[in-house]
């Protein structure tokens, strides 16, 4: 029996256009990345598209494809009926599905009757108008971009993008580098162990959720012979003849084919290429957001306040990724990528299934901020740090089940992937290398703080060890200075003698100034305990005070004045910190940090001059 269109896409004839379309999909992407094999396969498999597309995704025409479906498996006379009301029909219109097969059902006893509706049939299509052009899938035969079209354009990016990083680098790293590293890579393990933890998760999730679940039946397609030779199955064309195909079409769509070829493009799921693109594009952008706000706050234009809230590691990154929505789509429609696309070698084809989709500017605009937008809230959770890796291995758990994500189907995009090249391909990593070094000197400290201030919140409720440990000691000073009444003596109780009662062993000798040190021991703990921890909180105020206190208790503590001179840094008294931070090391000689610190606090008076000159 012949296939129809429905049977060699492997769908019900009452599939919804969103099957449909699925289907044209998972075919495309089957067919469109391979090369020729010497046999024409893929131009047979795309021209088949092409046709399928063309009927399938006009209602009227899939309306009158699926009649003629119907009245194939009708009687003989349904199909006597159908031929006299339709006979003068538009041609190129009909189809000819309904005509006898030779191994239909009532169809030996009857030839004469065929063959007089066969001449009737041709006398009709005599007379009629001529055929409209069909119109031909202009998706299948677009170029695609070639990464190796220039080097000399490819080096020139690579070294551009080298540079701005470097200069970002010479920029942010601070004169500790050593320490500051040392901190920054602790924060980057506890990241990678948190990512792992998040994507184990969700991946055991998605593998229990797929045994579980019952497999879906599907119609699966008669092989690939029912595409491969559809052009003699004429039961799957809208018409009594093949479609006229365009010769010009078809020669682009051959040199397509071999330009694909040529560059290596397939379109197998990369999803560790697409993140890191999506990564670097995050990342370069965000650098550029961050001089435009360092050039706004020197100019006055943004209160430093402000900027340093804009900047915070868990407010930026939901600016930075809204904000790249509309230049990646404006990039997208101009020129067809971004510059992690570029440098991992990823190209987007939008409205690949649809023969009738506009293919404009604007409508290419259009589809880029809706498939941007929906990346941006589905797969980033709006950029939001604490949310983001989830959506992230979901959308990787999709993406290697189905082979597409969500917004690739909604917007109809299909997403193929060649060989970016060796420059391209360290030019990305190394990027993407030091831009996450970037990051975390500029954003440990924050998050340092934001986690101190969030434990210090959490701890402010209940009485800390150290105040619950220097009130016990105080307590035990007051309960030391009571003595209880001394019992004479045998021997002087026999001799009469009135004797005065001395102290007890062990009793202080003066109990009001035994009773003053229990005091100040105790405040010197508190302080030591507290100051640090407000510190750590970034409540410079509050650290400044309590631990100017401390020096007050401790003349001599080292630990006291580089609270104090860190806590003024905080603040911004830059003089006064290195007054202190010069008292500590007068006291600890051997603490290197000291040194970086006074230097800090050096550079923020320069800094501070600089700003109060441009004003």
């Amino acid at each position: 029996m012949k296939a129809t269109i429905y049977e060699a896409l492997g769908i019900n004839p009452a599939a919804s256009d969103e099957e449909v379309r699925a289907s044209l999909r998972r075919l495309i992407r089957k067919y469109y990345a391979k090369t020729r094999d010497g046999q024409g396969n893929v131009e047979e498999a795309l021209r088949f598209i092409n046709h399928a597309s063309r009927i399938l995704s006009d209602p009227q025409r899939r309306g009158r494809y699926d009649q003629e479906l119907a009245l194939s498996a009708g009687t003989t006379e349904q199909k006597i009926a159908h031929v006299v009301n339709h006979a003068v029909a538009e041609a190129g219109e009909q189809t000819d599905v309904g005509a006898a097969d030779a191994e239909a059902e009532g169809a030996g006893s009857r030839p004469d009757l065929e063959a007089s509706l066969d001449a009737a049939m041709d006398h009709a299509l005599v007379d009629a108008p001529a055929p409209e052009v069909a119109r031909h899938h202009p998706g299948l035969t677009e170029r695609v971009v070639s990464f190796s079209r220039s080097p000399w354009v490819t080096l020139g990016l690579c070294v551009l993008f080298g540079a701005f990083i470097a200069a970002a680098i010479l920029f942010v790293t601070p004169a500790d580098a050593v320490l500051v590293a040392k901190q920054v890579l602790v924060w980057l393990t506890l990241t990678l162990i948190a990512l792992a933890v998040v994507y184990g998760a969700v991946h055991s999730v998605a593998w229990l959720r797929r045994r579980a679940a019952p497999p879906a039946p599907a119609l699966q397609p008669q092989t690939d012979l029912a595409i491969l030779n559809w052009r003699r199955e004429k039961s799957v064309f809208l018409g009594t003849n093949q479609p006229s195909e365009d010769a010009s079409w078809i020669f682009q769509l051959r040199m397509a084919e071999l330009e694909r070829a040529k560059s290596g493009r397939t379109s197998e799921p990369r999803p560790w290429h697409r993140l890191a693109a999506r990564l670097f594009d995050y990342s370069i952008w965000g650098l550029v957001l961050a001089l435009l706000l360092s050039e706004l706050s020197g100019m006055g234009a943004l209160p430093e306040g402000a900027a340093r809230s804009l900047g915070h590691p868990l407010i930026a990154p939901i600016l930075i990724t809204l904000s790249w929505v509309p230049v990646e789509a404006l990039l997208i429609a101009a020129l067809g990528s971004t510059p992690g696309k570029w440098l991992f070698g990823i190209f987007l084809q939008f409205s690949i299934s649809n023969a009738y989709a506009r293919r404009d500017t604007q409508a290419q605009l259009g589809r880029a901020l809706r498939r941007g937008f929906r990346v941006w809230w589905e797969g980033m959770a709006c950029g939001f740090p604490l949310l983001a890796p989830f959506l992230v291995a979901v959308a990787y758990e999709k993406l290697a089940q189905n082979q597409e994500t969500d917004w690739d189907f909604a917007e109809d995009v299909l997403v193929t992937h060649g060989p970016p090249g060796v420059l391209n391909a360290v030019t990305g990593v190394c990027g993407l290398a030091a831009m996450l070094w970037l990051y975390g000197v500029a954003w440990h400290q924050p998050m340092a703080e934001s986690i101190g201030w969030a434990r210090a919140t959490v701890s402010d409720a209940f009485p800390s060890f150290a105040e619950i440990k220097g009130g016990l000691v105080a307590d035990g000073g007051l309960i030391s200075n009571l003595s209880l009444p001394s019992v004479p003596s045998f021997g002087a109780a026999a001799s009469g003698s009135a004797s005065a009662p001395g102290p007890p062993p062990g009793a202080p000798i003066d109990p009001e100034l035994d009773r003053e040190f229990a005091e100040r021991r105790a405040r010197v703990n508190a302080m030591r305990s507290e100051g640090p921890r407000m510190l750590a909180a970034g409540n410079y105020r509050r650290a400044a005070e309590l631990c100017r206190t401390w020096t007050n208790l401790e003349l001599g503590s080292a630990d006291a004045w580089r609270c104090y001179g860190l806590a003024q840094q905080g603040l911004g008294f830059h003089q006064d910190a290195i007054n202190a931070l010069r008292k500590a090391k007068q006291y600890d000689p051997a603490d290197r940090t000291l040194d970086a610190a006074i230097d800090r606090s050096q550079k923020g008076i320069v800094a501070d001059f600089l700003a109060r000159y441009r004003k």
